[in-house]
């Protein structure tokens, strides 16, 4: 199957491009956030984490970071829909792995 790009359009490997800001999601203790900020493009994550450390309006803080105010509101909607999508998910994942029957030969563990 040929590539159904248009002629001399290369696409994209997707790289980190927050890789700068991987050290700022370390900082948080909570292990939940980074994956969620992760869900962020780069200018978002910026504004989001301008936000958590110098508080303000989220239309202030998306000022501050180049874009336009009614982005703000946009950033702080879009990661309470990451956050509850990655709550979800590990509520799932661990459902999925505490029923998974057990390997063929394994001990079974005493309940």
């Amino acid at each position: 199957m040929q590539n159904a790009l248009p002629l001399g359009v290369q696409p994209s490997r997707r790289s980190r491009p927050y890789d700068d800001l991987e050290a700022e999601f370390a900082k948080f203790n909570d292990p939940r956030i980074a994956p969620v900020l992760r869900g962020l493009q780069a200018p978002e994550a910026e504004l989001a984490l301008g936000w958590a450390y110098a508080g303000r309006s989220w239309a202030e803080r998306a000022v501050a970071a180049g874009l336009a105010p009614e982005a703000g509101n946009r950033v702080r909607r879009k990661l309470k829909r990451l956050g509850a999508r990655h709550t979800e998910r590990s509520v799932a994942r661990a459902f999925t792995d505490a029923h998974r029957p057990a390997a063929a030969g394994a001990k079974k563990v005493p309940a």
